[in-house]
């Protein structure tokens, strides 16, 4: 009997320096046991011009397959691939919220005896304070731009346009033409992920000391001081933390993290898209 390749990429897995390899059943495990989950999605997740219909829906699939799988977690996203199609996805919602683990913990007070004005009293000298809830879309953060938002060329402006918000795509303050808001622009504005970026910082500082799934898919050497290095940094520091590295060429992990680390030789997408045809992902 043939073996799909997609049910293969999810049976497979490899034993590397630094960690051992980690099939689906064992992160759905670790998973499920964790507190935080910090995803790290690299260049293997970025539509090209010229990919096949068949890869773009196994990202599609891919993406499918990571939100059923953190949807009830407290997760952040981290992603280098500049398309937006993340956004597209049930993970870029703007109406779902995110879950939270850290609910700040409320005064609870006993006092027998007291009538209901008593507790009234003690309501408003003690308020129940409300926790901000995320939506989805929030829990992302691109840091390599968004190839639909537009910016002027020239950097004449700090100003971004969303997309078809500047017709003529022409810079209506020096007639330079666009381009797209990313790291490929000659002078990036940067301003356009920078707020999503102060609320992940913010985030991930409450990951120390937290049982903390670390999910890297994807990540090579193009960019390793944006999720690679970080990612490796992050583990080492969080003793709490186990750091799952999947990628087509470059699995290996530092030998710091033994013992809590996996290194997968996959690629990443169809490592992930492999879950949808495991009767996983949610139709």
């Amino acid at each position: 009997m043939q073996v799909n390749k997609y049910e293969r990429a999810a049976q497979q897995e490899s034993v590397l320096p630094g960690g051992y390899g980690m099939n689906q059943e064992e992160l759905k495990k670790r998973l499920k046991g964790c507190e935080k989950v910090l995803i790290g999605l690299g260049e293997e997740w970025k539509l090209l011009p010229e990919q096949s219909d068949e890869r773009r829906e196994q990202i599609s699939r891919a993406y499918q397959a990571l939100y059923d799988l953190i949807k009830d977690k407290d997760y952040f996203i981290i992603t280098m691939a500049t398309d937006a199609k993340i956004y597209d996805t049930s993970l870029g919602s703007s109406l779902e919220l995110a879950e939270i683990s850290d609910q700040e913990e409320q005064i609870v007070l006993s006092c027998q005896g007291a009538d209901e004005e008593m507790l009234a009293r003690l309501d408003r000298v003690f308020p129940k304070k409300e926790v901000h809830r995320d939506s989805r879309r929030e829990r992302i953060v691109a840091p390599c731009g968004n190839e639909t938002w537009r910016q002027c060329s020239l950097a004449c402006t700090k100003d971004i346009w969303e997309p078809g918000e500047i017709p003529d795509d022409i810079c209506p303050h020096c007639g330079a033409p666009l381009t797209g808001n990313t790291m490929k622009a000659q002078v990036y504005i940067e301003e356009g992920y920078l707020p999503q970026w102060e609320r992940y910082t913010r985030w991930l500082a409450g990951t120390l000391n937290r049982e903390t799934m670390i999910l890297e898919l994807g990540a090579g050497f193009g960019s390793p001081g944006i999720i690679r290095f970080p990612f490796e940094k992050t583990a080492y520091l969080n003793q709490k933390a186990f750091f799952c590295r999947v990628h087509r060429k470059f699995p290996q992990i530092i030998e710091e993290l033994a013992g809590r680390s996996a290194g997968i030789l996959q690629d990443s997408v169809e490592w992930m898209a492999a879950y949808c045809l495991q009767g996983i992902c949610e139709q």
